[in-house]
């Protein structure tokens, strides 16, 4: 598994006349090594990628004694970050035995300063911006990547399930949240990202805030719900919409109208080669039954990061492949009275068609 990333990476960097790759992305580094550091947002691990080897560059508080990398990370050297030698001194030595002559990097990654100091150290290197290359490889997901996303979402179905028995009135929209994450953990699981609980007028604001929340359950009340789980680090996305009594025929109407979209749109998936197809079909429908456009994408992958490639948006460059992974979530909002949306991942498979990994009902769900 990871010597075919590492290869397909190779392959890239071979078709753009690199040497070697640095890398710095958490995300990146996991989906090539395994290796995984506790935050992502420190700089506790680099992995450098040349012809013929692949280098981890960490400390002592990973790397023990008994550490080991996982079974086919085969080729991997540790290289120790110590005050008398760093990252710096450890590139130099390695470029210099290899021979490299280009040191490529993760342009929207790497940062301002970091860059400086590898121009200024590296004299006889030329450091070179590369984009989206390991994004991209990761837009393809394999056998192994697939299975645990559908284990992830079946999980939240079984979630979402348990979660919408203990809705009552007056429950709040910070209380539902703290039990889907209390189930997940529970469990053994973790959330995907910070649980979306939207109730009436809050639901018409796309990403709100439920850590700010003040909204609780009343008779009549729409509640929007989002979240996904993340399993063997690999993330799921569903949002779905619960009712508080019978709505009223104006936001049942809505409902049907935008669950026919979004259920058109991925049935109508297999016949879109270009996502943004999919994108401006998908609003048509909404806008066609008189309801307001939506100001988000249609879609987004989801992987190890809960938003990646490829979009599903009205000015997407991606092309549907066999074996992505995205969501489709279009949305209707009303601004100061309520909105909705319906979420579900999905996953390119055989002939080029969709299948729904979210298996949570979509049918109005009344309590």
């Amino acid at each position: 598994m990871y010597d075919q990333r590492v290869k397909k990476l190779r392959d890239a960097l071979l078709e753009k006349g690199i040497d070697s790759l640095l890398i710095s992305n958490f995300y990146n580094i996991l989906y090539l090594t395994g290796f995984k550091t506790l935050t992502k947002d420190e700089r506790e691990a680099f992995v450098l990628v040349t012809k013929n080897k692949i280098y981890l560059f960490s400390d002592e508080r990973y790397v023990t004694k008994n550490f080991q990398f996982p079974p086919d990370s085969i080729g991997i050297q540790f290289r120790l970050i110590e005050p008398q030698k760093g990252l710096i001194s450890h590139l130099r030595d390695i470029l210099k035995d290899e021979q490299i002559k280009i040191l490529g990097f993760e342009a929207e990654d790497l940062r301002f300063y970091e860059y400086q100091k590898l121009r200024e150290t590296l004299k006889n290197v030329e450091p070179f911006p590369t984009s989206k290359l390991i994004v991209k490889i990761r837009e393809i997901k394999d056998a192994e990547e697939i299975v645990c996303i559908q284990k992830a979402c079946e999980i939240g179905d079984q979630c979402l399930t348990e979660i919408t028995k203990t809705i009552k009135l007056e429950t709040t929209e910070k209380e539902v949240a703290f039990k889907i994450e209390m189930w997940l953990r529970e469990k053994g699981y973790n959330l995907a990202f910070d649980p979306i609980v939207a109730i009436d007028s809050n639901s018409a604001v796309a990403h709100y805030n439920t850590k700010d929340g003040q909204g609780s359950v009343k008779v009549g009340s729409v509640i929007l719900v989002d979240f996904g789980v993340k399993y063997k680090d690999y993330l799921s996305d569903i949002t779905r919409m619960i009712f508080f009594g019978q709505p009223a025929d104006e936001v049942r109407r809505t409902y049907d109208i935008l669950l026919e979209g979004q259920e058109k749109t991925i049935e109508k998936l297999a016949n879109f080669d270009s996502l943004k197809d999919a994108d401006n079909f998908c609003r048509k429908l909404i806008t066609e039954n008189r309801l307001p456009n939506y100001p988000h994408s249609t879609g987004h992958g989801v992987g190890l990061e809960i938003h990646e490639y490829p979009k599903v948006s009205f000015n997407s460059p991606d092309r549907k492949i066999l074996n992505q992974v995205f969501t489709i979530e279009p949305g209707v909002y009303f601004p100061g009275k309520m909105g909705m949306r319906i979420e579900d991942t999905v996953v390119i498979g055989k002939d080029l068609k969709a299948e729904i990994l979210t298996k949570f009902p979509k049918v109005p769900l009344i309590i």
